[in-house]
């Protein structure tokens, strides 16, 4: 998954619906921070975790990357 030009190195999962996670977290933009965007990144990733879609190593690998990005407000 990418975010503002930065790879994650995890490929974008997606439900038997074809829902990937980066739609999920596109369902939530636009984002008024980039804090607002990191903290809806680390929920859709700790439910993809949860729903056993995601490893928890590749679902921090996803939030480390988000927080890195440069951000516009």
């Amino acid at each position: 998954m990418v975010f503002g030009g930065l790879g994650s190195g995890v490929a974008n999962p997606a439900r038997p619906d074809g829902t990937t996670l980066l739609d999920a977290v596109r369902a939530g933009a636009p984002f008024r921070s980039k804090g607002a965007l990191v903290t809806r990144v680390g929920k859709i990733v700790d439910a993809w975790v949860a729903e056993g879609r995601l490893g928890r190593a590749a679902g921090d690998a996803v939030v480390r990357t988000a927080r890195r990005v440069s951000y516009a407000e």
